[in-house]
């Protein structure tokens, strides 16, 4: 007996499965997307983690001394020695200073080959693994420029911080998300954004990690800082790429501000501030 032919799907039915998977994909895609930033901001949280651990290695190899932030080292060839390269011995991997969720934000090379340019300063030093890429800045008020300073001169102020000189390390920021800047584009009326500033960057969808000279870290919420217009505030970075600036909004000694700069205080009511050099 012959079989009788199986219809095929109708045009109409074809339609109805492609919408439905249209209509799928537009929920789920979104949903794929946030999973992913969750488990690079988890990644990069880590990387905070680690690299506030070496830090702390480093504090207890000189005295309880923390890093300069940069000098001129003096051999056969001069070079710049900065606060990531004195790192380098005590993390062994250059991807604990670069987010995965932006890798390279910054190019410290090129971006020191323009201040080396302007300034006069030497190239940078060599290191293992080598400093290039970077995702993170640093507070300069705990990694001071030391003085005397074969860069900076004789500042008192700006001596080298030993751990006892930080009051309150659970609160006090060392290194966070984002990267040293060289001047403004949009600038905010209440951030100057010259070089070497060191604004944090919301880049986790407005969250920034951190870590604090305790050597715990944290994520912290901020939000993006616009002017009237609704337009982002932007810096050029050192490597002069655009940089979105953030303004920190959990309490404590850095609320509102737009970096991680300054040791923190307590007032006799208990509110928190931060002092800066």
């Amino acid at each position: 007996m012959r079989r009788q032919a199986r219809p095929g799907f109708t045009l109409i039915e074809l339609l109805v499965v492609i919408a439905i998977i249209a209509i799928l994909a537009a929920i789920l895609f979104p949903v794929f997307a946030q999973a992913r930033e969750k488990a690079r901001a988890i990644s990069c949280l880590s990387n905070l983690k680690q690299s506030g651990t070496a830090t702390l290695m480093y504090v207890q190899d000189y005295d309880e001394t923390f890093p300069i932030s940069l000098y001129m080292a003096i051999s056969a060839s001069p070079c710049t020695m900065t606060f990531y390269h004195e790192l380098t011995p005590y993390q062994k991997n250059a991807n604990i200073m670069q987010c995965p969720s932006s890798p390279r934000a910054v190019d410290f090379v090129a971006g020191w080959g323009n201040v080396a340019a302007a300034t006069g300063l030497p190239g940078l030093c060599v290191s293992s693994p080598a400093v290039r890429y970077l995702s993170y800045n640093f507070n300069f008020a705990v990694i001071e420029n030391g003085s005397p300073s074969n860069i900076f001169g004789v500042d008192p102020d700006r001596a080298v911080k030993t751990l006892a000189a930080i009051p309150f390390p659970v609160e006090t920021g060392l290194i966070s998300d984002g990267v040293p800047t060289s001047m403004p584009i949009n600038r905010p009326p209440d951030f100057g954004c010259g070089l070497f500033y060191s604004p944090v960057a919301g880049r986790h969808s407005t969250v920034l990690n951190a870590n604090f000279v305790d050597g715990h870290a944290k994520a912290m919420h901020s939000r993006m800082a616009t002017d009237a217009a609704g337009a982002p505030y932007t810096c050029a970075g050192l490597d002069g790429q655009v940089l979105n600036l953030y303004k920190i909004t959990d309490g404590g000694p850095y609320q509102n501000e737009y970096e991680l700069w300054g040791i923190a205080h307590q007032r006799a009511d208990g509110t928190w501030y931060n002092s800066n050099p």
